[in-house]
């Protein structure tokens, strides 16, 4: 039978039952069972490529690994620095707060208390006429004290609950920390990925300057006109006006750099990033769908707020039975403060208190629905959060694995684009070849050049895509657990 079906008379029996015969009400928390994958890709789909290692956890510094110079060091005081983390150390902080308050304000509580009055007595307002009105001090003092029996363990499970969200901040926080640290390797790829291209900009612009000058010596030696020095200027101005984009581009990835830093813009001096010195890892441990449920910090967030939300349950449902709680107080009135201490002037009162909700026109039994309804949701965002995180890595995994196709092919290509440049102009400087054919096959290096590079910039965004999304610190993360028939926390502040 549900402790919410119980009869009201059996629930007063059980609240004057023995203080060792205490029941905790409301489901215990379970953790949800996943139904995990073996793999992340589709059926039929290859599920491992030269670049992934599957079966294998990540560690939580996954970004001093990618074998980009000067970006540990960068990362280490975005950590340190970063308004985004301390608003996360914020929160935390405010969570065990709570919880502090929520564990001070369950079991014995004692309270004191000291007052003095002055005042007149009214002698005609008790119907004695002819009596003197007098005017007397009274002196006050005395201390409380009051236990919660907890009969139905709503206590127990209010602590539950906000170690449940202590514990949902510490994830919080290093998911956080996480993501701070993939948006600061993503902004430094994207500079090295910036400055080289303006590299390459620029020694496009320098090619063009060379076939102009190639023009300039045809043309004084009779073997062109006017129109193909018109054509090379309009090939190298069309070049140059590709600069200050790029150059524009790079800017702003520095600002934002600064920004995720803790800094602002004026107060930096990154070095550049140079694409061509990093050296990746040849392979990216992924784990496995399994492990990743439980090493996954925004995943173990959302389960832990699952957990508060069960928990909850239980507030609520105590709501519904009696509250006992046993009281004693000793005080101390006198009209003279010399007598204050005294025995005369002792008072005491001891017993317990019984409150039972008779008649709520139904708002407790709605705050237990509500409760459940809530717990429900929290269940649902978990499971969401679980296939959006084993969203996040196929996708990053598919990526990373078009990346690297993508990049032996320009790779290909540019050498094969920089062959056909080198042949034409000589071709051209021979008297045999068009000028026309020189731009075409010029125009055609400049692009493979580009392409080159941003293949490599999308490489290395692929990795650090997939190293965010499967990254997870068990050793940063040390979870509270709740004894809920103890009633005490397990661990101290993550």
């Amino acid at each position: 039978m549900s402790w919410t079906r119980l009869p009201r008379v059996s629930v007063v029996a059980l609240a004057f039952a023995p203080l060792g015969a205490c029941a905790v009400v409301g489901p215990d928390f379970v953790r949800p069972q996943i139904t995990a994958p073996a793999g992340y890709l589709l059926a039929g789909e290859k599920q491992s490529s030269d670049g992934v290692a599957l079966g294998h956890a990540l560690p939580g510094d996954w970004w001093s690994r990618l074998g980009v110079p000067g970006l540990d060091a960068i990362v280490i005081e975005a950590l340190l620095k970063s308004p985004t983390l301390a608003e996360a150390d914020a929160a935390l902080d405010a969570a065990l707060a709570t919880r502090d308050m929520v564990y001070g304000g369950s079991g014995v509580s004692v309270d004191g208390q000291a007052g003095f009055e002055r005042g007149r007595i009214n002698a005609t307002s008790f119907g004695f006429s002819g009596f003197p009105s007098r005017t007397l001090s009274r002196y006050t003092t005395g201390v409380g004290v009051s236990y919660d029996l907890d009969l139905f363990g709503g206590a127990a499970r209010e602590q539950e609950a906000v170690n449940a969200r202590v514990e949902a901040e510490a994830f919080r926080r290093e998911a956080a920390r996480l993501t701070l640290a993939s948006e600061v390797a993503s902004k430094a790829i994207e500079i090295a990925a910036a400055s080289a291209e303006v590299a390459a900009a620029e020694l496009i612009v320098a090619d063009g300057q060379a076939t102009l000058r190639l023009v300039e010596r045809s043309i004084a030696a009779g073997a062109g006109g006017e129109i193909d020095r018109i054509r090379a200027q309009a090939q190298l101005a069309q070049d140059e006006a590709i600069l200050p984009a790029l150059r524009e581009r790079l800017t702003l990835a520095q600002h934002a750099l600064a920004i995720l830093a803790g800094k602002a813009p004026g107060e930096s001096a990154w070095a550049t990033f140079n694409l061509g010195s990093m050296s990746p890892p040849a392979q990216i441990p992924v784990a496995i769908p399994s492990e990743l449920i439980h090493g996954r910090p925004d995943i173990l967030a959302a389960e832990a707020v699952l957990h508060a939300a069960t928990a909850e349950i239980g507030v609520r449902t105590a709501n519904l039975y009696p509250q006992i709680r046993l009281s004693a107080r000793l005080t101390q009135t006198t009209l003279q403060p010399e007598d204050l201490f005294s025995y005369s002037s002792s008072g005491w009162s001891f017993g317990p208190q019984l409150s039972l909700p008779l008649f709520r026109n139904g708002a407790l039994k709605a705050d237990v629905q509500r409760a459940e309804a809530e717990a429900r949701r929290a269940d649902a965002r978990y499971r969401a959060t679980v296939l959006r995180a084993f969203g996040e890595v196929a996708d990053a995994m598919a990526s990373l694995e078009s990346a690297e196709t993508e990049l032996a092919l320009q790779q290909n290509a540019r050498d094969l684009a920089e062959e056909a440049l080198r042949l034409e102009r000589r071709n051209y400087e021979l008297g045999g070849g068009r000028l026309l054919d020189v731009l075409t096959a010029q125009r055609q290096a400049s692009l493979a050049r580009l392409s080159f590079v941003r293949a490599t910039a999308r490489r290395l965004r692929a990795i650090v895509r997939l190293s965010s999304a499967t990254a997870f610190s068990p050793d940063a993360l040390r979870p509270v657990h709740v004894d809920v028939a103890a009633g005490t926390p397990g661990a101290a502040k993550p």
